[in-house]
């Protein structure tokens, strides 16, 4: 028996896809998908393609691994080979943000807690968020990352409002979303995405703002 079934529904969990959504995606029933992930059927090989280029895993790791999350995102090759992860206490759990998510842009903050968690060596009390970038998202037009980038951002702290000015930030509450670059206006702080959108700095609801602190980018040898 083939571990697709497992593969495919732990796949669904970490981009937060119903059973229909991944079924749409490739053009197959949601019957299908159940029967999949439950061992009574597994998928024909032209769609098993189609789920391994999809999401840029290999037609053999789909089919006679137990996928990680880190590996579904593309981490596995930051790590030592033959050591997966195998010490997460000195890791940090960080909450995920698929670029399904994202494009949803419904209850982003409402639902934080029911995202998968990427352990990474991030080393300090702040609160992190990650997010898996796509053209999707709205970004200044010099932001110099493309897909599949995951970008790591720092809850903004009062105390370091001094030292954003020009760099990246991230805007998130529960309906709307998007990067942008923090710069001084006068006396205000604003984070702009373009000359039509930006918002201003307002230390009430600084629990939406968040600067660019890590990228993580997998490199093709």
């Amino acid at each position: 028996m083939t571990k697709i079934g497992e593969n495919i529904k732990k796949l669904r969990q970490v981009k937060n896809l119903t059973q229909q959504s991944f079924a749409d995606l490739f053009e197959v029933s949601r019957g299908n998908i159940s029967s999949y992930e439950e061992k009574r059927a597994e998928p024909k090989i032209e769609t098993i393609s189609k789920i391994a280029k999809y999401f840029s895993i290999p037609i053999g790791h789909l089919i006679e691994k137990n996928l990680t999350v880190n590996e579904i995102l593309h981490f596995d090759n930051y790590f030592e080979e033959g050591d997966p992860l195998q010490n997460v206490k000195n890791l940090s759990k960080i909450p995920f943000l698929s670029r399904e998510v994202l494009q949803e842009k419904k209850d982003l903050k409402l639902n934080m807690d029911k995202y998968p968690s990427i352990f990474f060596p991030i080393y300090n009390s702040h609160t992190f968020i990650a997010l898996e970038y796509n053209s999707g998202l709205g970004a200044p037009i010099d932001f110099p990352y493309e897909e599949p980038t995951i970008l790591f951002f720092e809850h903004l702290e009062v105390e370091n409002l001094h030292l954003v000015e020009d760099k990246f930030g991230l805007y998130l509450i529960e309906d709307d979303v998007f990067i942008g670059k923090y710069r001084q206006e006068e006396n205000e702080l604003v984070l702009e995405l373009n000359q039509w959108k930006k918002i201003t700095f307002n230390i009430e609801q600084i629990q939406n703002f968040y600067q660019l602190y890590s990228v993580y980018k997998k490199v093709y040898k």
